[in-house]
């Protein structure tokens, strides 16, 4: 008897590619789109004015299902629930001064969630999707984790580090060994309709120029009014409409004239001002978490380990702070450090160890070569 799958289909090539490998390898494959917007991919959908693109194109999921892939699908409506928790917690955490990082709340609340919902309402064991990512087992701490794909410039690990364990024991990702270029041209030939298939680089429901524009509409004419913009000593140098929708390390959008490059350093929203800085004044040694998951949290592990403040940034070697748990010391000091971004921890091998949420810069960072108190080391 074959062993059932049920893969999340989103209309591009990647989950498209996915469903014919495991076709391929054996398995009965079951499709579902998780739609988040109604009319999920259809122009001008809710008649939201920033809503550019779905990440989830109904009409050409139905296609490659019926025409292609030749595999039943179902529709899972989960647009209530991505209001909520997704388009509200953005909100929410921009009206608070904080940057949010929509994709992971969305993979692990939503999208991963749904579909394991209802693969266990149909006794289907496993379920699938197109990230880049591997699984891998780390013999020494005696676990299985996500792991970085093998192509690094598409690597999804960091999207991936909020979802439970469970969920990812029974999740399987066939893409985690190819390239995106590879995955292009294995769809090419199997007569998928690649140059059709749209791609999104950023958040699902909103591109980075449409932030504003949202933010104004969500939040109305309450949250706008006149901000200061301030220097490091605390100097008026300017003021803005509002500092809504702005995060550190910003540098357009601000519109204040100064004999430097000057960078959001912070956005403090109880005293409506900006806090700016040059770049050697927004970088930190290190950064305390809030939220923590993952066994690096939950057992005792001595390995070594990097972090991510962003999925593209390479990782940087940090050690944890015996008598908090929560504050790391960077080998080597970021410009990453963004409240409400997710920090993401790795082992030696690129097997995800564990998150936070970013609370902000740790208040007394030690040096590299003061690290008594400190647990782990540098890793390769």
């Amino acid at each position: 008897m074959k062993q059932k799958v049920l893969v999340g289909l989103s209309g591009g090539v990647d989950s498209a590619v996915t469903a014919l490998l495991l076709k391929e390898a054996g398995f009965e494959v079951y499709g579902a789109i998780v739609e988040i917007w109604e009319g999920s991919g259809e122009e001008g959908a809710g008649d939201k004015p920033w809503f550019e693109r779905a990440c989830c194109h109904l009409p050409m999921v139905e296609f490659l299902c019926k025409e292609i892939l030749d595999i039943p699908h179902v529709t899972l409506p989960r647009i209530k629930e991505f209001q909520e928790r997704v388009v509200g917690s953005f909100r929410s955490a921009y009206k608070a001064g904080t940057t949010p990082n929509p994709c992971t709340v969305c993979n692990a609340e939503i999208k991963l969630h749904s579909l394991r919902e209802w693969a266990d309402k149909q006794g289907i064991p496993f379920v699938a999707t197109g990230h880049y990512v591997q699984k891998k087992y780390a013999g020494k701490e005696g676990y299985w984790g996500i792991a970085e794909g093998r192509d690094r410039k598409k690597d999804q690990s960091y999207f991936l580090s909020r979802v439970d364990r469970e969920l990812l024991e029974r999740a399987i990702f066939p893409l985690g060994s190819w390239t995106k270029q590879e995955v292009r041209e294995f769809g090419r030939s199997k007569g998928l309709p690649v140059d059709e298939m749209v791609e999104n680089m950023e958040a699902c429901f909103l591109s980075e120029k449409n932030v504003p524009k949202f933010l104004e509409k969500e939040l109305g004419s309450e949250e706008h009014a006149e901000w200061s913009v301030v220097d490091g000593s605390g100097l008026r140098i300017g003021a803005i409409p509002s500092g809504i929708g702005l995060t550190k390390g910003q540098r357009r959008g601000v519109g204040i004239p100064s004999a430097q490059r000057m960078y959001v350093k912070k956005v403090d929203v109880s005293g409506k001002s900006i806090v700016m800085g040059t770049k050697d004044e927004i970088m930190d040694a290190g950064f305390r978490i809030e939220s923590p998951m993952g066994p690096y949290f939950t057992r005792k592990m001595d390995t070594p380990v990097s972090v991510r403040f962003r999925s593209t940034m390479d990782r940087i070697g940090c050690t944890r702070r015996r008598e908090s748990g929560k504050i790391f010391d960077l080998f080597s000091p970021s410009d990453g450090v963004t409240p409400g971004q997710v920090a993401v921890f790795y082992d030696e091998d690129g097997i995800v160890v564990g998150s936070g949420i970013i609370a902000g810069p740790a208040e007394e960072c030690r040096t590299r070569e003061a690290f008594p108190e400190s647990e782990g080391g540098r890793p390769k």
